[in-house]
């Protein structure tokens, strides 16, 4: 209780100490008064406009790689993240083995009576990274079951390309965030 009050004690004495220099430091014209009100408030707006950079073409969604890749990530994912009943591993055995190809879907128009996730996953992308349909490329899983609700969303960043696996599912969870660099 004694620090309690000390430190109480304390702090009413930094505070009352911290007005009392800003009172002893106020501006003597108007001039200044006003010089640092524009400073503060004059902050110049980042730059609005794009810059683009040579970045590398998107890989076609049939690119045997893309499939490879996907299957490679999935599997780093599922090492981390064991299932824990043999149904469960099952089920990601068979998303892997399902998840051998891909087909192109339009970005313009994708909304989300479609698949909200996907749509989602589209728009954030395009406000956050300023992205363009034309910049971005969707894949849809031609695989059965789980496998045909993958999505893959490719977009260039630097001189490459990321995929984010989108709809995916293991052990029933949703798995959020899963990415991989293509290139």
């Amino acid at each position: 209780m004694s620090n309690l009050k000390f430190f109480l004690s304390l702090s009413l004495v930094l505070a009352l100490s911290t007005n009392v220099k800003a009172n002893e430091q106020e501006p003597k014209t108007q001039e200044e008064t006003s010089v640092a009100v524009v400073e503060e408030v004059a902050v110049a707006p980042i730059g609005t406009e794009s810059i683009r950079v040579k970045t590398a073409p998107r890989p076609e969604c049939s690119d045997e790689k893309l499939a490879k890749k996907v299957v490679e990530t999935l599997v780093l994912y599922q090492k981390e993240h064991p299932s824990t009943t043999q149904i469960d591993r099952r089920r990601d055995i068979l998303l892997r083995r399902n998840l051998a190809s891909f087909e192109e879907v339009a970005v313009e128009g994708f909304t989300s009576k479609q698949d909200f996730n996907v749509a989602n996953a589209i728009i954030m992308n395009k406000i956050n990274k300023g992205l363009e349909d034309k910049d971005l490329r969707l894949c849809k899983g031609k695989g059965i079951a789980g496998a045909s609700n993958v999505y893959i969303l490719l977009y260039p960043v630097g001189e490459g390309n990321v995929g984010e696996i989108i709809n995916l599912k293991s052990a029933g969870e949703d798995i959020q965030n899963l990415s991989f660099i293509f290139d």
